[in-house]
């Protein structure tokens, strides 16, 4: 592993301006987009006068009308995904050479411009050019965020500082959909506002909560990458021996293990962006055509399934840190997508409920460690193009997923199978599918990337040593 530059020391994790800077521009943006999140389906069929009234307790979106709208569900989730993998891996190069912070800025300023525009959509055609648009800026943000965050965090507290980056973040997804149900819900009574102009008081919201991180970000955020930190002669120190290049741009040969691994983590990826892909968009279509289209409700499930998740993330990362990475990610990744197959076979509120939560908690414990080892395997000068490389992967699967899911879900929703004495409705299908092939990425990191964890490698298994440089 190339050993990184000293930035800060790793003590003051939990106060480091820093880190908590990336992280609440992560939260900030989560909150806005939470905010939206419970009512974006019904937005969509809305603005092409699929709902004759706006939702509340006690009304169900008829279910051939959820099926002919969620083929274009999946195309605008596909889109969103389509523009970000093509770009994740070349804003990623820029953020090396040209810096972290310009991208950051320019892409939270896109979020919020886009925000206002989607409340002002008049047809799907609209939200789908928002959401290309959207992907845009989002490459723009979270693989350069993510970068700078490893450039600052040691690897002896990684995962901890991931569980951190997570947890803070995860804060505006917990509020998010709780406070765009009350907005709703505030907009439908008090306002009184018909269809679908009930659906854009969130949007314009979101854009007030999102603007401050591109503010914070522009008087508070160092610049943290190696071109920039190398041009303006802020490295200091260094654990090599060697001088440090005056060329960022130049490759740097990996070790035969270290390409092993990242073509692991690449097939992996492209796996988990398949399966969070297919399931993301047929959970919101099958919770509001089999349980509820009460957006408030939707929105406390997935509030208090944040919350909940929220919980293990730092000590999850706290105990990759001490005992190892590896199993954490892998364990915690099968419980979630166990919990996604029985998501579909759930019947009510409770139900679906509980086993939501099982998931969230699952993904929580699963993915510090699992982002500790994508940051111990990628050497810094490249970590800015690999993340964008690896989000790029988990953005190509999660543009087909959609689709396919849409697809699946359009076809099977009205379906049910006859297996001896076994009712399944057809609707399992893309569920199952999604589970599936989350369980190959699973596979895949139990069986070809190796632990990276500086305790449970020995010396001479490195390619270099792991040394704390924070």
């Amino acid at each position: 592993m190339e050993a990184e530059p000293a930035l800060q020391e790793t003590r003051k994790l939990y106060t480091n301006p820093r880190v908590m800077i990336i992280a609440i521009d992560a939260m900030l943006i989560m909150l806005g987009f939470g905010i939206v999140a419970p009512s974006m389906s019904f937005y969509l069929i809305a603005l092409e006068g699929g709902l004759a009234q706006p939702p509340g307790p006690g009304y169900i979106v008829p279910e051939n009308v959820v099926a002919e709208f969620a083929i274009i569900l999946g195309v605008m989730m596909a889109t969103f995904m389509g523009t970000r993998t093509l770009l994740a891996r070349y804003w990623g190069s820029v953020s090396d050479t040209r810096g972290r912070k310009p991208l950051m800025i320019v892409g939270l300023l896109g979020y919020t411009l886009l925000l206002v525009l989607f409340g002002f959509a008049q047809s799907w055609i609209h939200l789908l050019l928002i959401r290309a648009m959207q992907g845009v800026v989002s490459a723009m943000v979270w693989p350069v965020a993510e970068a700078a965050l490893m450039d600052i965090v040691g690897p002896k507290r990684r995962a901890e500082g991931l569980g951190l980056y997570m947890m803070v973040s995860n804060i505006g997804f917990i509020v998010g959909p709780g406070l765009g149900g009350l907005l709703y819900n505030f907009s439908r009574d008090i306002l009184l506002l018909p269809v679908p102009d009930v659906f854009r008081v969130p949007y314009f919201i979101a854009a007030l909560i999102v603007l401050p991180a591109a503010i914070f970000t522009a008087v508070l955020l160092k610049e943290t990458a190696p071109g920039k930190l190398e041009e303006t002669q802020l490295v200091t120190q260094t654990t090599r021996t060697e001088s440090v290049s005056s060329s960022p741009e130049m490759e740097f040969e990996m070790s035969p293990k270290t390409n092993r691994m990242m073509r692991a983590l690449y097939i992996m990826t492209l796996a988990n962006g398949l399966a969070m892909g297919l399931g993301q968009p047929v959970f919101q279509l099958f919770l509001m055509s089999k349980i509820t289209s009460d957006i408030g409700l939707i929105g406390f499930i997935i509030s208090g399934a944040g919350a909940i998740g929220m919980l293990f993330s730092i000590p999850a990362g706290r105990y990759a840190d001490k005992h190892g990475r590896k199993g954490l990610a892998v364990y915690g990744a099968l419980g979630a997508r166990a919990s996604l197959a029985v998501i579909p076979l759930t019947t009510n509120v409770a139900q679906v409920g509980a086993t939501w939560v099982t998931q969230t908690a699952a993904m929580s414990i699963s993915q510090p460690a699992l982002r500790a080892i994508q940051a111990d395997v990628v050497p810094w000068r490249l970590r800015g193009k690999l993340f964008g490389t690896i989000q790029a992967f988990f953005n190509a699967g999660a543009t087909v997923g959609p689709l396919v899911g849409g697809v699946l879900y359009a076809i099977f929703s009205l379906v049910v199978f006859e297996i001896g004495p076994f009712t399944i409705p057809g609707f399992v299908v893309p569920f199952w599918l999604a589970a599936g092939l989350g369980a190959i990425a699973v596979f895949i990191l139990w069986a070809y990337v190796d632990e990276t964890h500086f305790v449970k490698v020995a010396p001479h298994e490195t390619d270099e040593a792991m040394t704390d440089v924070t």
